[in-house]
């Protein structure tokens, strides 16, 4: 009985000391945002085309943005602004814009990686222009109906172009006059992710944008699993977004 008893104890006691270890060695996530995936469905950024991993899409994001930034809060949608500005709609059908040229795309930006110790430094500006929209506009209209975008702008736009930008960087949208266009109609059919305009057109994945965190390249090469960190020049609340990868057997033999 009583070899019993000093062996529950031993136990109780070997579980305490594992439970204080776990407690005070683990990795601090504090900062950090994990999103787990199925590790054979490693996702894939493309911000114009779906992709069948859903995560994909997510990711579009915490790169990229578009003219307006769709967000949700509390009370529903809302329309933020982001590399442009709502000025004004002059009659039915020509919308003002005012482009953002003080957005930096991440290619401004130098990072180097030692596990949680990122190190950001900017080295030649480049910021947004006139010529990234028009390359988007051009590529998702290339992409046809592939495209989500190209459904939503088809539909609204007369052309795949517009004209500016003045001495102001306004621009000007001549949206169809077959409806009366609503402010936040307006702004998501302008929602659409915009890349720089040196990108290559039909790349296998894109991770330069303006958005809220940069891609940190791969501490070594079979550490190949995207992270991201805050953006310097935005406002994001936690510093890190981890992609953790896990093993799930029931779906592999079906994708075989």
């Amino acid at each position: 009985m009583n070899n019993r008893k000093w062996w529950i104890i031993g136990a109780l006691a070997l579980v305490g000391i594992i439970a204080l270890l776990y407690f005070f060695l683990r990795k601090d996530l504090s900062n950090h945002i994990v999103i787990p995936y199925i590790s054979h469905q490693k996702p894939v950024i493309d911000p114009h085309l779906p992709h069948n991993v859903a995560l994909s899409d997510k990711l579009d994001e915490v790169l990229f943005e578009g003219l307006f930034n769709i967000s949700a809060t509390p009370s529903g949608v809302v329309y933020e602004d982001g590399l442009g500005e709502f000025i004004d709609i002059v009659g039915n059908s020509t919308v003002i814009i005012r482009l953002n040229a003080s957005k930096k795309w991440h290619s401004s930006y130098s990072v180097t990686a030692d596990d949680d110790e990122v190190t950001v430094t900017e080295s030649q500006p480049r910021t947004f222009s006139d010529q990234d929209l028009r390359f988007t506009l051009r590529r998702i209209q290339q992409l046809g109906s592939l495209s989500p975008d190209y459904i939503l702008v088809s539909q609204a736009l007369e052309t795949w172009d517009f004209e500016g930008p003045d001495n102001n960087n306004e621009i000007k949208f001549r949206f169809k006059p077959d409806r009366e266009w609503k402010v936040d109609e307006i702004k998501d059919v302008l929602s659409f992710k915009i890349l720089p305009h040196d990108a290559e057109l039909a790349a296998a994945s894109y991770e330069t944008g303006t958005g809220p965190y940069l891609t940190v390249p791969p501490a070594s090469p079979p550490n190949d699993v995207p992270r991201f960190y805050h953006n310097p020049a935005e406002a994001a609340e936690l510093k890190f977004v981890d992609l953790k990868p896990f093993v799930d057997n029931s779906t592999f033999t079906t994708e075989l």
